[in-house]
């Protein structure tokens, strides 16, 4: 990898993914590096695509599924790539990809921008929420989202209409590289009035499960939620292990022990079952580091 590299950034042997997921669950990667800025960044990556070492960007952890063994690779985190600055054109705002939606409203808030407020309770980075077009209450990030700041190789920036965003997907997802940041296009307001809405968007997901979870595990499929036929199909309340279907909200698999295992074998078990029933085949929101099926990851 370059011991330079490592060198200059910080860096974390035998990373628990246990620790830095929302499942609260999954084995070791080797070593997880934390660089501090988009040229560090950068830097890592280059210096990983040149070594062939085998890696995974990861933000707040809120949308994965880690194998309990040992992941034989290295964690780029991005969790200190953190910065918000005002973009050069009005009510613009330019953030890393490190940063949190709550660190984002927080800033909007304070300075009365307003469109950003449907992120409200989702405890996930921008640049994760960029990657797979993440969002609630039928709005994404691509509502909001002049462009995104990039490295594949070279730093690069995207416009929105190059990031094809669709449902919970991005162009991001199809290629090799790492969000650096993303400039936002946001409306001037007032803190009060941007700090209603916020409470009114906590409000609203203060009904949804409570646990260990990725929140959504699946994708909805054609206009229909998924929660919604997994529900139909008999699946609330069905165990894995210590992991189970929510009653509260079918398309949510709670982690109610500390083995990867059990909540991919539910996953798999309620894909069969939808499939079987309803001849649907569900996709994944969930992304997965290592290999499920492999407990050494």
């Amino acid at each position: 990898m370059g011991e330079s590299i490592l060198d200059a950034v910080p860096h974390e042997r035998n990373f628990s993914f246990a620790k830095h997921t929302t499942y609260g669950c999954g084995g070791y990667a080797e070593t997880a590096c934390f660089p501090r800025t988009e040229e560090e960044a950068c830097k890592v990556l280059a210096a990983l695509d040149k070594s062939g070492k085998r890696y995974y960007i990861l933000g707040a952890g809120s949308n994965v599924l880690a194998a309990d063994g040992l992941y034989r690779g290295v964690v780029v985190c991005t969790s200190r790539v953190k910065y918000i600055k005002a973009g050069s054109a009005p009510y613009t705002v330019r953030a890393g990809c490190g940063v949190k939606v709550a660190e984002l409203l927080a800033y909007c808030k304070k300075r009365g921008l307003t469109g950003a407020e449907f992120l409200a309770g989702i405890p996930a980075t921008l640049g994760g929420l960029a990657f797979m077009n993440g969002g609630a209450g039928g709005r994404f990030m691509s509502d909001c989202v002049s462009s995104v700041r990039i490295f594949d190789g070279k730093i690069r920036e995207l416009a929105n209409k190059e990031c094809n965003f669709t449902y919970k997907h991005s162009t991001m997802r199809d290629i090799k590289c790492m969000i650096l940041s993303v400039l936002l296009t946001l409306e001037c307001s007032t803190p009060a009035v941007v700090a209603k809405k916020i409470s009114e968007r906590l409000k609203a997901r203060s009904a949804l499960p409570r646990g260990k979870s990725c929140g959504c595990v699946f994708e909805n499929y054609c206009g229909i939620g998924a929660g919604r036929i997994i529900e139909n199909a008999g699946l609330k309340g069905v165990r894995a292990g210590k992991a189970y279907v929510s009653r509260e909200h079918a398309d949510f698999i709670i982690n109610g022990g500390d083995r990867s295992a059990d909540v991919f074998s539910l996953i798999k078990l309620v894909k069969s079952e939808v499939y079987k029933k309803f001849g649907i085949t569900l996709k994944e929101e969930v992304c997965y580091i290592g290999d499920l099926d492999d407990s050494d990851g």
